[in-house]
This record gives structure tokens, C-alpha cells and sequence, in this order.
């Protein structure tokens, strides 16, 4: 998920104004306008460059400037991260002495999350549904289906529809979709899955998808924990059947996501889940 935007701007040094609004960004998640905001500050000598995030977590940006008559105080192009509800001078560019004027052309993109962050290799999560229930994982990781790629390390559970589905960690609900009522094996139904995505505090994600339609009993914003009731399993998007998709991931550069290995407490202790056994909640 990220956004791409190509903007240009030129002025003569003479003008002195205040200029707030360079670039501007914005998707929409849960027809919820959401945006980052890149803006300048015109200042004696320079332009200063301004990033804001108005998400609830940290996006990656990446900034690059094809630049007349200035000159970054940055190595272009640039790419950093914001925390949620930040506000950075993320560079200056920096007027050539003698110039009559300026111009440039700038390409601004965004995407959910830290390119940075590290998964805690040592955290054990807790299996995905209701203690004293046992399910089969259907497909594990490297499963031949569609567990391949940036997919490599999710899981699937054979939950039926209406199964309750339970928070494997800690974390911040940051995005959900449950008003989806289509589901079948083609790709193109994969737009039509109902999902909830956790933020966990090492700034990975984890995704808990083909939730029923009306599936979700989480909010965006709020605080999960570990064992909480989040959900009702189903068979929406693109899925052969009714189960649940788990996947723990974190941002990649460019944008998109790759899956990262994780492993769970089981009664035989704690393990990494191997496809066709069936496990017990725990």
C-alpha cells in the first residue's frame, strides 16, 4: 500500500513569500482520508523541506528532487521514516549564490511502515483462535498454493465460518476491512477479503485475513492484547475455503511487504507450526 506523486515548482528569488504546501499525499484505508503531507518553508537562502504524518503509524517516504539552481543538504534521492503524527525538516535546498531563479521537479512516494524495523526473532505467539480448540494448518510456510515469495512464511488454519479468531500479540489495530461478502479461488477475488492488520511494537504487522463479512470486532486505533477477541473467521477474498490467513510482515523499500518466520506456543512447547499437523489453542 503506498502512493506515488510527481510535483514541480519555480519562482524567482525575488518574491519573498511564505510558502507552505509542496506536495501533498493522501489514500484512502476504510474510506478514511488519511494523508502525508510534504510541504516548504521559503527562508533566507533556502527552502526548507517539511514531512508530516498524520497516520496512526510510521510510514517509509522516499524523495527525490531534479533540481535547477539548488542544491540538497541531503544525498537525493532520500528516503526515511516518520512516526506516527511526526512533523521533520527532513532537508533544505539550498539557493546557488548569484541565481536568478529556481525550479525543480519532485517525486514523492509513501508506504505503511518502517523499511527499518526489526522483528523480535524471540517473541512467542499465541495460536490464532480459542484456547482448547484444534486446527489443522492447511498450508505453512513455502505452501505450494500461495505461500510463495514475499508470502513465504504465512500461515493458513482450516477455522471454519464463524470461527473466533484471537490476537496472536500485543499490538495497535491500524487498518480493517470487514464488509466483504465474496470469496472463491481466482485471484480476482483477492480485493474482496476481510482482514484486520495489528501494528506490534518491533514496527511489524501481522495480517488476519478471509474474515467473515461483519467478521471484525476491533476498531482502528485500538490497543489489542495478546488473546483478545478480534474477529470471526470466514471465507472471503481469495480462498479455496473457509480458514484463516496469518502472516506476520514487515515494509520493504520501494513498497509491499515481506513475510518474516515466527514461531508459537503449542502444548508440545514452543515450535515452528509444520503444514498438515494440527494444533491445539494454547
Amino acid at each position: 500500500m503506498y502512493y506515488f506523486k510527481v510535483m514541480s515548482a519555480a519562482k524567482p528569488f525575488s518574491i519573498k513569500t511564505f510558502w507552505i504546501i509542496l506536495l501533498m499525499a493522501s489514500f484512502v484505508i476504510n474510506q478514511e482520508k488519511e494523508a502525508v503531507n510534504i510541504y516548504r518553508v521559503e527562508e533566507v537562502g533556502r527552502l526548507k523541506i517539511f514531512a508530516k504524518n498524520d497516520h496512526i503509524y510510521p510510514v517509509t517516504i522516499e524523495v527525490d528532487f531534479d533540481l535547477k539552481n539548488l542544491t540538497s543538504s541531503r544525498d537525493l534521492p532520500f528516503t526515511g521514516v516518520l512516526k506516527p503524527a511526526a512533523n521533520e525538516n527532513i532537508l533544505d535546498l539550498v539557493f546557488a549564490k548569484g541565481a536568478d531563479g529556481w525550479n525543480y521537479k519532485a517525486t514523492f512516494k509513501y508506504y505503511m511502515g518502517s523499511i527499518f524495523a526489526k522483528h523480535n526473532d524471540e517473541f512467542t505467539y499465541r495460536l490464532p483462535f480459542k484456547t482448547g480448540k484444534s486446527y489443522k494448518l492447511s498450508q505453512g510456510f513455502y505452501g505450494a498454493h500461495s505461500h510463495q515469495g514475499d508470502l513465504k512464511y504465512a500461515l493458513d488454519f482450516d477455522l471454519g465460518i464463524g470461527d473466533e479468531v484471537y490476537a496472536a500479540r500485543d499490538g495497535l489495530v491500524v487498518a480493517l476491512e470487514d464488509k466483504n461478502d465474496r470469496g472463491g479461488p481466482l485471484k480476482k477475488f483477492m480485493k474482496y477479503a476481510n482482514f484486520i492488520t495489528i501494528m506490534h511494537k518491533d514496527g511489524t504487522f501481522a495480517d488476519y485475513s478471509h474474515l467473515m463479512n461483519k467478521g471484525v470486532t476491533v476498531e482502528i486505533g485500538q490497543k489489542i492484547k495478546k488473546g483478545q477477541l478480534i474477529g470471526f473467521s470466514g471465507a472471503t477474498g481469495f480462498a479455496t475455503g473457509p480458514h484463516l490467513h496469518f502472516a506476520v510482515k514487515k515494509a520493504k523499500k520501494g513498497g509491499g511487504y515481506i513475510s518474516v518466520p515466527v514461531k508459537f506456543a503449542t502444548k508440545d512447547g514452543i515450535a515452528e507450526l509444520q503444514e498438515g499437523q494440527s494444533y491445539i489453542g494454547f
